[in-house]
């Protein structure tokens, strides 16, 4: 298996973990997703979020990973958090795909969107999730908009206020 790794921001994994969605990832990516220590220190300031991600590690999808103190990963990572541009996890994931490769889950691409592009790191939205699951017909439109607007309710930033809004926008429904 060479596909790489999927680094879990915070902002990515609860927008799932809140509506009791995990599986969802998990049927794509499962084994492939890391939750990085600087993101699991985030998880556990809200009780039911970080048991669902430690169910999710404990069943083998996820991994947990911390960085080794020294490492070219964990000088970025300071260098990132010295610039008090980033938070925390999200600081952590790109400086592990800059430095040891894979993917940013993320939705807070106002943040990460810049140094992503130009280090040429892949960027994985809950969107981009959720139009995959859709393609592939893994649930439906009704079950995915329900999900949707239950992480909207949650607080979750999402480009609409509904996947079928969501869809209309990037050009149609399966476009």
């Amino acid at each position: 298996m060479n596909e790489p790794p999927i680094l879990l921001d915070t902002d990515f994994v609860s927008s799932f973990a809140c509506v009791d969605r995990l599986d969802i990832i998990e049927g794509s990516y499962s084994r492939r997703m890391i939750v990085l220590e600087e993101v699991a220190e985030e998880l556990k300031r809200v009780r039911y979020l970080d048991d669902r991600v430690c169910f999710s590690i404990m069943h083998g999808h996820i991994r947990r990973v911390q960085m080794m103190a020294g490492s070219a990963e964990a000088l970025e990572y300071a260098r990132l958090c010295e610039s008090y541009r980033y938070g925390s996890g999200e600081a952590a994931c790109m400086a592990y795909a800059h430095c040891c490769g894979g993917i940013v889950a993320s939705n807070n691409l106002r943040d990460v969107r810049r140094y992503c592009n130009e280090r040429k790191i892949q960027l994985l939205t809950t969107a981009d999730v959720l139009v995959h699951v859709y393609d592939e017909e893994r649930l439906d439109l009704a079950q995915i908009d329900s999900i949707w607007r239950r992480m909207v309710e949650k607080r979750n930033r999402l480009p609409a206020a509904a996947f079928a809004e969501y869809l209309e926008k990037r050009g149609g429904l399966g476009g």
